[in-house]
């Protein structure tokens, strides 16, 4: 049957199967109950006349068993290994092949008297399986006309009996009408009977190096593939590399950029402050520093979205953006912010500076860290009335006082009181960056409970080893204050910072405490230019939010006329009285921020006239030459005419 089962229709093939497996799911519970007896006479075809007995007598003849070849092959192979077989294939549902088959296991090759005896064999095998097939079909019929089921069980069995009789006679006549080697043949068959042959690939479908075409599709997808994403890396890796050479030639071009001279910053006291300590950007850019503009100046509202107790005088506010985003500018470490508050009992709003304490990189928030000075306006409002989620006017960033790092393998960093905020802003980014330069860090305070970050300065000098710390305090009797004692002297710098006289220095406290560490290290060795400074200037008290009268063509003992030429008024100054508290009397708007000449916010042209100015470090040299006075510090020696 194995032979023309190919060339039946595909239709016919199907409906075949299916009236089989109906077949043999309506009668699998009889075949199961089958006696014993019954199976044990289909192995005894000579004790019954039934027909399925009739068509199983096909033994071979006995000069075939056990001489010549096939002698050789029975010594060989053993007749336990062919019953073994037969108990095997009867076992896996394979019909029992009676004596043809072993005897073909057992025959290497074949005399032609033999061969002629198989294809006897053969033939009379298929002769009795297509009388099995017409018997057990007729069985068929009669019993389903009776509903009889056990001779319909009986008339199946005869069927399948007879179907494999015929196909097993028709492979063995056909192997050996081919020349076949006959143990090769009953392999076949046995194959055959246990599905093990393998499946022949359909006709009419061309293969690629032995890939059908669904898989060779397949595989030439995934090789374009693999093609698009080398391409894709590839060029990934080339941008990636072309970015690199841009910042490298960027930062070679800044570093390489030569520096101007550093000025000094003088200040007062912040201890006498009578507002706000603010820090203010001295009148030079820091030594092998690098501004950064990246999102420019950004002016707007900030949320306060924490407050810490640095001390019992000292916070820190934490501002983010409104949005939840990134904060909407970049800065260096050091700058400062200012800020636009409105303040009950002034008519105008009050603009403050407080230097950024946190590391730029903290791209969500910043923070500002402030004292409470007795009679600070601003300091007050900070301390006393904002809140956690309340909204800040700012403008930010400024200042030329910071540290990146660049173009420098080390940094003297030196404060007293509030002025360690700068320094602590520029510690926080160069450990958080991994600097690799060392960093000396030298603070003064007055008492251990003045210190401010004490507790994460110790954090970060047990991580970073290039950290060193020196922190000294001027009034530790009756404290548990352990440390150095005193302010920093000239031996106790010399010995804490090894070679000096090669160091860059930044200084920022009060004036007192900058100028004698200025002096000292001047002493050291180390020339003005390696020294940078930060002012913390006092800010005079706000004027009176009374508006002076417009000035007469008379003066008046010591007052000087100031007239505002954009504004097109005028008014006399009294003799401490500032351009910038004339301007404010007569509200004409003058940008400024920490009003102590360091910021540089409030510069304007002086037009005629002369002034005194006891601080114009925030002043660029050219601004000097071009005519450009600072209104909060200017004092009118004679009549003066500004543009404002």
């Amino acid at each position: 049957m194995s032979m023309w089962w190919p060339h039946t229709s595909f239709f016919l093939r199907y409906a075949v199967i299916l009236n089989v497996m109906l077949l043999f799911a309506t009668t699998s519970s009889y075949a199961q109950q089958q006696p014993e007896d019954s199976e044990h006479a289909s192995h005894h075809p000579e004790a019954t006349n039934d027909p399925t007995v009739n068509a199983n007598t096909d033994v071979l003849p006995t000069a075939t068993q056990g001489k010549g070849p096939l002698g050789n092959a029975d010594a060989m192979m053993g007749s336990g290994m062919a019953k073994g077989m037969d108990k095997m294939m009867e076992k896996m549902g394979a019909p029992k092949p009676k004596d043809l088959y072993p005897t073909l296991m057992r025959m290497h090759s074949a005399t032609p008297e033999q061969r002629e005896t198989v294809l006897i064999k053969a033939t009379a095998r298929m002769q009795q399986g297509s009388e099995q097939l017409a018997t057990g079909f007729d069985w068929l019929a009669r019993a389903a006309a009776t509903d009889d089921y056990s001779q319909m069980q009986m008339a199946v069995e005869t069927v399948k009996e007879g179907i494999a009789h015929f196909d097993s006679g028709l492979a063995a006549k056909r192997a050996i009408q081919d020349g076949q080697e006959p143990r090769r043949v009953a392999l076949t068959w046995f194959k055959s009977q246990m599905n093990l042959l393998p499946s022949a690939p359909e006709k009419g479908t061309s293969t690629l190096f032995g890939m059908t075409p669904f898989h060779s599709a397949v595989m030439l997808v995934l090789l374009i593939f693999t093609i698009v994403m080398v391409y894709v890396y590839g060029f990934k890796m080339r941008r990636a590399a072309a970015l690199l050479e841009e910042l490298k030639s960027t930062d070679t071009a800044s570093t390489s950029a030569p520096t101007t001279k550093v000025s000094s910053v003088v200040e007062s006291n912040p201890a006498a402050q009578q507002h706000a300590s603010a820090p203010a950007q001295s009148s030079e850019p820091a030594l092998s520093s690098t501004a950064s503009s990246r999102k420019g100046t950004f002016s707007g509202g900030m949320v306060v979205t924490a407050i810490f107790n640095e001390t019992h005088d000292v916070k820190t506010l934490r501002l983010a953006s409104p949005d939840g985003q990134t904060i909407p500018f970049d800065f260096e470490p050091g700058q400062f912010v200012t800020f636009t508050l409105n303040i009950d009992g002034f008519e105008k709003p009050v603009k403050r500076s407080y230097t950024i304490a946190s590391s730029p990189t903290e791209q969500y928030y910043f923070e500002v860290t402030i004292k409470r000075e007795e009679f600070g306006v601003v300091s007050r409002y900070m301390h006393d009335a904002v809140e956690v989620g309340n909204t800040l006017s700012i403008k930010a960033p400024g200042g030329k006082f910071y540290f990146n790092g660049h173009g420098s393998n080390s940094v003297v960093l030196i404060s007293g009181g509030v002025g360690i905020t700068p320094m602590m802003s520029a510690v926080r980014y160069l450990t958080t960056t991994c600097w690799d330069g060392d960093i000396y860090f030298l603070f003064c305070t007055r008492t251990s409970n003045d210190f401010i970050f004490e507790q994460e300065l110790k954090y970060l000098q047990a991580r970073h080893p290039r950290l060193k710390v020196l922190v000294s305090t001027t009034q530790a009797e009756g404290t548990s204050w352990m440390g150095p004692q005193g302010r920093f002297s000239s031996a106790m710098i010399n010995e804490f910072v090894p070679d000096i006289a090669s160091k860059t220095a930044h200084i920022c406290g009060p004036p007192a405490m900058m100028d004698a560490t200025k002096k000292m290290l001047a002493e050291l060795g180390m020339p003005n230019t390696h020294i940078k400074t930060e002012a913390f200037g006092a800010a005079k008290p706000e004027p009176a939010p009374v508006k002076p009268q417009l000035a007469t063509n008379t003066n008046a003992g010591d007052n000087r006329q100031v007239r505002f030429s954009l504004s097109d008024v005028e008014a006399h100054a009294g003799p401490d009285e500032t351009v910038l508290d004339v301007a404010d009397g007569l509200d004409v708007d003058i940008e400024n921020s920490c009003r102590a000449g360091s910021c540089g916010s409030c510069k304007v042209k002086l037009l005629r006239g002369d002034v005194d100015m006891e601080v114009d470090d925030g002043l660029e040299p050219e601004d000097k030459l071009s005519g450009y006075i600072l209104a909060c510090q200017a004092i009118p020696k004679s009549d003066v005419e500004v543009e404002a």
